[in-house]
């Protein structure tokens, strides 16, 4: 069970807030990524014109794009990304809208600033396919530099980056060691703990969190619950630090 009481932040965001679960996104095809990614933007359009802020649960890391081009419209927003690939590849198979390139998209759409944009947890073998990353401006912080440097010491940086500006988080499980987190698509060893996971998220109190999601989680790879314990763990810390933004107020 998670929540109802968050004892670090010390509040209960369903008796402080309104908040509800709005199910989820009617997709009118599941053949066509194109299209099913347009049924995602226009579900977040309404969310966004509503003032909503979104907590999602996935999916894999295709839906990130299609969620900032339905919510960040305004102006270009900050990334607070985690995860052990930056996901900023190029076309694959053909296609330029797969897992594997949203925040490169996000970026040459207009949508995030890259240099207001660090990425948690970066390790493993493809390396090449995320040099669009810094080519660009964004901050990688691999895993061995999170490790030698601490949460606090990211986070201080973190806040630095992101000043008064709006901020989505998006959080893939893999960036959790599967040691923790087994139930995901592309695990990759020497990652975070579940601990380090949250102490790190908890780094964000403050910053004016317009959205965050929860994505690459695969039941059918986590037989023991595990990963969806984690991913529902911070799930609720994701909803308390949005809760608990600048820019709102209890209801």
């Amino acid at each position: 069970m998670v929540g109802p009481y968050n004892h670090y932040m010390k509040m209960s965001p369903f008796a402080d807030f309104r908040v509800a679960d709005i199910g989820d996104v009617h997709l009118l095809t599941t053949c066509n990524l194109e299209e099913a990614l347009q049924d995602i933007e226009a579900f977040y359009r309404k969310i966004a014109s509503a003032g909503v802020v979104p907590i999602t649960a996935g999916g894999d890391h295709s839906i990130t794009y299609p969620i900032l081009r339905g919510i960040a419209r305004q102006e270009r927003v900050g990334l607070v990304h985690f995860d052990s690939h930056c996901d900023t590849a190029h076309s694959y198979g053909g296609s330029g809208l797969h897992h594997g390139c949203p925040y490169r998209n996000a970026v040459e759409s207009g949508l995030v600033n890259p240099e207001r944009t660090i990425q948690v947890g970066i390790r493993g073998g493809t390396e090449p396919l995320w040099q669009y990353s810094c080519e660009s401006g964004m901050r990688v912080v691999h895993i061995e530099e999170f490790y030698e440097v601490g949460c606090r010491e990211v986070a201080r940086e973190r806040r630095s980056m992101m000043g008064t500006g709006p901020v989505y988080t998006p959080f893939d499980i893999d960036c959790i060691d599967p040691a923790f987190a087994p139930g995901t698509g592309t695990p990759v060893v020497v990652g975070m703990t579940t601990f380090e996971a949250l102490q790190t998220l908890r780094g964000l109190r403050g910053l004016d969190i317009i959205g965050a999601d929860i994505v690459e989680i695969s039941p059918l790879f986590d037989n023991s619950g595990i990963t969806s314990l984690a991913g529902a763990t911070l799930m609720f810390e994701l909803l308390c630090l949005a809760a608990e933004s600048p820019a709102r107020s209890p209801a």
